[in-house]
């Protein structure tokens, strides 16, 4: 049995996780860790990011699995549509945008991925229907 390369593994976009996770955790209403200043607060943007990082196999990788790569492809074709690229930031839209058309190679797959991730980190998309249905949706299952 060959080791599977996971997502995390490969790459991570920290920067802008950290961006999300210290604007999460200004944030003063709405959760309830707020209630009080002592409680320690642990950023759920760097959790999300890491967990979908740490589930996903990494496309590119020899050992990715070809049904992960077409899931995932069918996903992030959906975020290229005009309805879904409102939800993203501008720097993950041009991504989208410039491999809306060509998107066969799994290692350009990667890099949408990575901006679905950086994206879905941010404390607004948590409960955004469709950020939510693409994460639940790449969850490989184990037959």
């Amino acid at each position: 049995m060959t080791y599977q390369k996971r997502l995390i593994e490969v790459d991570l976009p920290i920067k802008r996780i950290s961006a999300h996770a210290r604007r999460e955790k200004s944030i003063r209403h709405g959760h309830i860790s707020t209630l009080h200043i002592w409680w320690a607060r642990r950023p759920l943007a760097a959790c999300w990011a890491v967990i979908c990082a740490a589930l996903w196999p990494a496309p590119g990788q020899p050992d990715c699995p070809p049904a992960f790569i077409e899931a995932a492809r069918m996903e992030m074709q959906k975020w290229t549509s005009h309805e879904r690229l409102n939800f993203l930031s501008p720097e993950s839209r041009l991504h989208f945008e410039a491999l809306r058309q060509n998107l066969v190679n799994p290692v350009q797959l990667r890099p949408l991925l990575l901006d679905f991730i950086a994206d879905f980190a941010n404390w607004d998309n948590s409960t955004v229907k469709e950020f939510l249905d693409t994460s639940r949706a790449h969850y490989p299952s184990r037959a």
